[in-house]
Formats: C-alpha cells, sequence, structure tokens
C-alpha cells in the first residue's frame, strides 16, 4: 500500500513540495478577493467574472512573477478594455451586414478584439493573458463600456490584495 503522506506531498512535475500552510493562505486569498469582487457579477455579469478569477489565480499563485505586476494587470485590461469596448461598436454598428443565424460581425469582432488586445499588451510592454479574454468578452457585451469599468475596479481591488500581502506571498509554480 503507498504511503499516503509522501503520494500527496509528491508533485507531478517533479518539483519541491509546498508547504501546505502557503497553499492555503495563497488559496483563501484568492477566495477571499474572489468572492468580494462577485459582488461585480451580481450587476455585470459573468464576463468580468471570467477574467478577474483567471487574473486572480495568476496573482496568487505566482504572486512574484512578470505577469503579476500591477503595471501588467492595470495595463493589459485597459488594453484588453479599449480593444474590446472599440470592436463592440463597430460590430453593432455593422450588425445590419449580419444574417438571420450567422451573426458574421459578432465572430469577426470578438476574434478582432482579441488580438489587438494582445497587440496592444505587447506594444505597450504591459502583457496579461486575462486581459485578452475580457476584450473577447466586451466585444460581445451589451454593457460593454460598464462593464469594462467594472473590471477596471476588480482588477485595481485585487492589485491592492495583492500589494498588502506581497511580503506574506510565494510563488507556488
Amino acid at each position: 500500500m503507498p504511503d499516503l503522506k509522501k503520494l500527496l506531498s509528491t508533485r507531478l512535475d517533479g518539483g519541491e513540495p509546498h508547504g501546505v500552510k502557503h497553499v492555503l493562505l495563497q488559496c483563501a486569498l484568492v477566495f477571499g478577493s474572489i468572492g468580494l469582487i462577485m459582488t461585480l457579477y451580481e450587476f455585470f455579469g459573468g464576463i468580468v467574472v471570467a477574467s478577474l478569477g483567471a487574473s486572480g489565480f495568476i496573482l496568487f499563485v505566482t504572486p512574484h512573477t512578470q505577469t503579476s505586476r500591477a503595471i501588467n494587470l492595470i495595463g493589459g485590461y485597459v488594453c484588453g478594455s479599449v480593444s474590446g469596448v472599440g470592436f463592440g461598436y463597430l460590430h453593432k454598428a455593422l450588425g445590419v451586414l449580419d444574417f438571420e443565424k450567422f451573426h458574421v460581425t459578432l465572430i469577426i469582432g470578438c476574434a478582432a478584439a482579441a488580438a489587438f488586445a494582445m497587440f496592444l499588451m505587447v506594444w505597450k510592454g504591459v502583457v496579461h493573458p486575462p486581459a485578452a479574454a475580457l476584450a473577447l468578452g466586451l466585444a460581445a457585451d451589451a454593457k460593454s463600456v460598464v462593464t469594462a469599468a467594472a473590471a477596471m475596479v476588480g482588477i485595481v481591488i485585487l492589485c491592492g490584495v495583492r500589494r498588502l500581502l506581497s511580503k506574506y506571498l510565494k510563488n507556488l509554480v
């Protein structure tokens, strides 16, 4: 019979196991932060929650990496918001070109929003992958400006929580 303690403490990637205390603390931080941000869901829907959930994971699992820097998160969300809102308005303006059951402008607008957000982030040096997902979602959202504002509030909250607790956090991967 295998040793359960050894099995639980062995990482699949062969790396050194982390202390359970750190992992639990950082998971609790994700839980609390995302729980707080879920109030945004009540007002603005799933688009905000999905991108912020991914950002929360990055922030609290790899808090001391380039992708977790506040400038990357906030800058990435600005790029994603600008791209998503812009292509969302373009889709609405060109929607008359759509077919009854095939929304060509929506498909192209969402794909272009994600691609343009990635271009902006790389060009400005503020890469944060969940911001490309935000752009895609905003391009399809009817209330994209309000939703983008909610996403910005959420990412600032997440960055603030991480900043306050950064000395207690360590990279888990």
